[in-house]
């Protein structure tokens, strides 16, 4: 599915191509063919996304989410996205995605205001495995990851969360951005979605996108809009919230989340909600068998 995006600057205008629809449960199949082989697991393809490079370019990544209820994969679980603050860039879920679980290791987590210890190892019993080393060699960790928000979430829209995300509007002197700069010791790549990439990943139903496109995301659990939008969502969580990556910018500790009746809202860091490992890929990886569908996912392969 492809949209085309008026962006914060001239760098950001462009085409992106994104993967929408529902899921369909039948027989195990999917009506969105988006699952690719990576970390020997089912992944999902969110899309091809604009994003800026270490070098200051802009240029596109494939953006792919460890998303729940795939096959037979354990869950990755819900964790606090921090215990009090809403930077992303010392919080305590960025550290664990880009420690324990990057280099697929143990050691501290927080799904509760204590640290408890989760175990992310290749002789993991209860959690997935954490990242092997041919899928960490696929990650781009030199990609920057946009870290504005908004205070004005409940009329916000998924184009203005997609401005917002990519803009200036922080709070106080959090950090508009996660980089290798800013983050030198723990800046692996691993993230979390957008709001945005929600709200991209409706079809629309039968009243089409642009229905949806014109609500704002936290009203997405109304009637019509839970049935034509939030449910036609591959990205919607089946239970629970849902962390995105994005800060609230009006306040120091709220961070948005999408709940499972459909809506994007705004909730305390210090909550236990559900995770979605997200990575971008290096250029070099590219899709080179597979039809996407869950029984045959895409595989991935180094271009030459």
């Amino acid at each position: 599915m492809e949209h085309k995006e008026e962006g914060v600057d001239e760098n950001w205008k462009g085409t992106e191509y994104r993967f929408a629809g529902v899921n369909y449960k039948d027989n195990n199949t999917s009506y969105v063919h988006n699952y690719v082989k990576f970390n020997e697991e089912k992944w999902r393809i969110i899309g091809l996304v604009n994003v800026k490079t270490e070098d200051g370019k802009y240029e596109q990544r494939l953006k792919i989410v460890r998303t729940d209820g795939v096959g037979n994969q354990k869950n990755f679980g819900s964790y606090y996205w921090d215990t009090s603050s809403n930077d992303w860039t010392t919080s305590k879920l960025k550290n664990m995605l880009n420690g324990i679980y990057y280099s697929s290791g143990s050691g501290n987590c927080y799904t509760s205001s204590t640290a408890t210890q989760c175990d992310f190892s290749q002789s993991a019993t209860t959690l997935p495995k954490g990242l092997n080393e041919t899928a960490r060699e696929m990650v781009d960790d030199g990609v920057t990851w946009n870290l504005g928000g908004t205070a004005n979430y409940n009329t916000t829209t998924v184009t203005q969360y997609y401005n917002y995300e990519r803009g200036e509007t922080v709070y106080n002197d959090r950090p508009k951005e996660w980089t290798k700069t800013n983050d030198a010791s723990n800046h692996k790549g691993v993230g979390l979605i957008y709001p945005s990439d929600y709200g991209y990943a409706t079809n629309g139903g039968t009243s089409g996108r642009d229905y949806c496109f014109k609500k704002a995301l936290y009203s997405w659990n109304e009637s019509s809009y839970q049935t034509n939008c939030a449910n036609k969502d591959w990205l919607k969580p089946s239970s629970n919230y849902l962390w995105t990556i994005t800060p609230n910018s009006g306040a120091s500790s709220n961070a948005f989340s999408v709940d499972s009746t459909g809506y994007v809202g705004n909730f305390y860091v210090y909550h236990s909600y559900v995770v979605w490992p997200v990575v971008y890929l290096k250029p070099s990886i590219q899709i080179s068998g597979g039809t996407g569908e869950i029984g045959t996912p895409y595989t991935l392969s180094v271009q030459s």
